[in-house]
């Protein structure tokens, strides 16, 4: 597969999501991919908990404050655990969907069973990246919020020289906090994008597999600041379109169940007692169908949206990585250990051993056609 630049990569990706998601015609299959696609990104990310940070309430006793902290301790502690399960769903999803889009194989099972342990260095990947990523930004972040904190404490006065000097220290610590947060997120999606196919199909280490996106970055800059860009004005594109399909899909869904509201009202509401209640039971049966109908509507929506990002940065991928453009432009038979039957690899940094092709069988001897005469005779 020859090299696509970001943009070339565009049009096949579309084209293989719609060969994916649109061309079987089926909805099951489509919410099923799209479900996948929408909870591998929901849950695939970081996560944070909520952390009270005072002692105690103002104007509250000890005993009430004490606890109402333990009911934050215990609220605290069950978001993280769904934070944590959320995590790890979203992780192994991303291996998921990986498959899905690459081989176009849609039984998800197998390739859930398939990436068990795959997943916890993936996840242990992510978080050693965001923990870096951390470690980088505190000597630039701590600074400014204890100069913020000491104007915030300080009482000062707000004179105009006073209010302009800490406006701009809010406006520049604004401007900070985007350009780590852009920072961050450049290079998260480039050790989604390129990074995952890496573990998934050879099983590289954790340190192996941020030097071959390095190794990609370096070889190609200017690309690789395009694909970003490109991949930002997708994902915004797709989601103002999905938006906005979605707003007139609720309007038109809104016809037959307001519809069909109306008329219990009509017929209802002066039926006495027992009317009233069978309407509002209508009501509530109307409200959940809608409310059933546009949970699937947005999972579609941003499932198919998501699919086609991974589709792009498979096909901007493909060309510079001879695995992954084997499967999107079959030449050749994938490697035998990026089979769906075999597992990947051990994640020590060991690739699977290649299997030694067999010598071919010696050409039988020929009976030499001008023979020599025996010496003998």
């Amino acid at each position: 597969m020859r090299p696509l630049s970001a943009v070339d990569a565009i049009a096949p990706a579309w084209n293989h999501t719609r060969r994916l998601l649109i061309a079987p015609r089926s909805w099951r299959l489509l919410l099923k991919i799209s479900a996948v696609a929408f909870f591998a990104n929901v849950g695939g990310g970081s996560f944070s908990s909520p952390y009270p940070g005072r002692d105690h309430l103002p104007g509250l006793s000890p005993a009430i404050s004490a606890s109402l902290f333990a009911v934050l301790l215990v609220i605290g502690g069950i978001a993280s655990l769904i934070a944590l399960a959320l995590f790890y769903l979203g992780s192994r999803l991303q291996f998921v969907l990986f498959e899905i889009v690459l081989r176009r194989d849609t039984t998800v099972a197998p390739i859930w069973r398939r990436y068990g342990r795959a997943t916890w260095y993936w996840m242990g990947l992510k978080l050693a990246f965001f923990a870096i990523a951390l470690l980088c930004i505190a000597p630039l972040l701590i600074p400014i919020i204890l100069h913020l904190i000491h104007a915030f404490g300080s009482g000062a006065s707000m004179e105009p020289q006073n209010f302009a000097g800490f406006f701009l220290a809010i406006f520049g610590f604004g401007l900070a906090i985007f350009a780590v947060l852009i920072v961050i997120g450049a290079g998260y999606t480039l050790l989604h994008d390129f990074g995952l196919p890496f573990m998934a199909l050879e099983g590289t280490s954790l340190t192996e597999t941020v030097r071959r996106v390095v190794s990609l970055v370096r070889a190609e800059p200017g690309q690789m600041f395009l694909y970003l860009v490109m991949r930002v004005l997708l994902a915004f594109a797709g989601a103002l379109i999905f938006e906005m399909a979605l707003f007139f899909g609720l309007l038109i869904a809104l016809i037959p169940l307001g519809g069909l509201g109306v008329v219990l009202w009509a017929v209802l509401h002066h039926a006495g007692t027992g009317g009233h209640v069978l309407m509002i039971a209508g009501w509530v049966v109307l409200g959940i169908i809608l409310f059933v109908l546009l949970v699937g509507a947005v999972i579609m929506a941003l499932g198919y949206l998501h699919t086609f990002l991974q589709a792009y940065a498979l096909y901007f991928l493909g060309g510079r990585y001879p695995l992954v453009g084997q499967y999107l432009e079959p030449l050749l038979p994938p490697p035998m250990y990026a089979y769906p039957g075999v597992p990947p690899g051990d994640y020590s940094g060991h690739y699977p051993p290649a299997q030694p092709a067999e010598a071919p069988p010696s050409p039988a001897q020929e009976p030499d056609s001008n023979p020599e005469p025996d010496s003998n005779t």
